[in-house]
């Protein structure tokens, strides 16, 4: 019998405040030296908005609360030349409390507020088409196929 196909669940959020997306400059791989959004897969048994706050909290430090969470659009990527799918919710976080901090030196050179309508050329196709679609309001979309 054939294998099934892999899908995993992410969580990309877009911490917005004053117009500026709260963005990691990465220093590994996959995307490195791309600013990318705050987020990650989801572990086992979680839900997105147990997800979405478990890796605001591990990637920058920022608290946020269930009710500050919107779902703003979902991306459906086919990732690593075909081997996997991926369904990334893509969240919308306008209220937070704390300061960001870079927490994971290993993996993000640095966090940026980044403004929303002047991104910069080495932004990750995922992170662009997410916020494109919040500015455009698409709710939808399937990329790297």
């Amino acid at each position: 019998m054939k294998e099934r196909f892999k899908i995993f669940g992410c969580v990309i959020s877009l911490i917005i405040k004053d117009n500026k997306v709260l963005m990691i400059l990465r220093k590994n791989k996959p995307d490195s030296g791309y600013y990318n959004l705050v987020g990650g897969r989801m572990e086992e048994g979680e839900t997105v908005p147990q997800a979405i706050i478990r890796e605001i909290q591990e990637e920058t430090g920022l608290n946020v609360n269930k009710e500050d969470i919107s779902v703003v659009s979902t991306l459906h990527r086919l990732c690593d030349n075909g081997n996997y799918n991926s369904i990334e919710f893509v969240t919308l976080i306008k209220n937070f409390t704390g300061m960001p901090q870079n927490l994971e030196p290993q993996f993000c050179e640095k966090l940026a507020w980044i403004d929303i309508n002047n991104m910069p050329e080495n932004i990750s196709p995922y992170a662009r088409t997410a916020i494109e679609n919040y500015k455009n309001k698409i709710v939808f979309s399937e990329i790297d196929y």
